[in-house]
């Protein structure tokens, strides 16, 4: 199962990605608790056992606190207090488990030194790292090159069906984003 929602956050994306079998549920960034995630979770009879929080910036991790605060969901993060609630900081490699899927963690620094992205079989979670057409600003071009290495690197050596779902604006592929994205080409 999986769910798109559109925050008032900056028009910030979050995720809910759940196990068919289990009905455990991971959200992915939560710049707002919106209702309507509530409302899924409850109509839907899912269990939100984790958040990860892509990278510390309030359009991301602003609703965190009336998350945890109603669902008691295990946090994870590359920080270490994530908007102001504790987190398990998790580097790139390590696996989180939701039901029966895992998520392997990627590093992809530059939009913030600890930025992450997750990736589950035929998708991954990209925060402000990759967008469609475009990628997360930087401080320094030292920065933008670590970021540019890492998507290239660690994105883009993905399956080209993978989707890529970003923290601001429309999803797209891995096949779409290597071809045709400018930062790239």
């Amino acid at each position: 199962m999986f769910k798109h929602f559109l925050t008032s956050a900056n028009e910030g994306n979050a995720f809910i990605l759940a196990c068919d079998e289990t009905r455990e549920a991971i959200l992915v960034d939560v710049g707002e608790f919106e209702p309507e995630m509530a409302e899924y979770i409850e109509t839907e009879k899912l269990n939100l056992t984790s958040i990860f929080i892509t990278h510390d910036h309030y359009d991301h991790s602003g609703g965190l606190r009336e998350a945890v605060d109603r669902y008691g969901a295990a946090v994870y993060a590359g920080a270490a207090h994530p908007g102001g609630c504790k987190a398990r900081k998790v580097a790139h490699g390590d696996l989180i488990r939701v039901g029966t899927l895992a998520g392997k963690v990627i590093a992809t620094p530059g939009h913030t030194p600890d930025a992450l992205s997750l990736a589950f079989p035929g998708m991954v979670f990209t925060g402000d790292a990759l967008f469609a057409g475009s990628v997360g600003g930087t401080s320094s071009p030292a920065q933008a090159k670590q970021q540019l290495d890492a998507i290239k690197k660690h994105i883009f050596s993905l399956p080209p069906e993978t989707e890529i779902h970003t923290g601001h604006g429309p999803s797209s592929t891995v096949a779409i984003e290597s071809r045709y994205n400018p930062f790239f080409v």
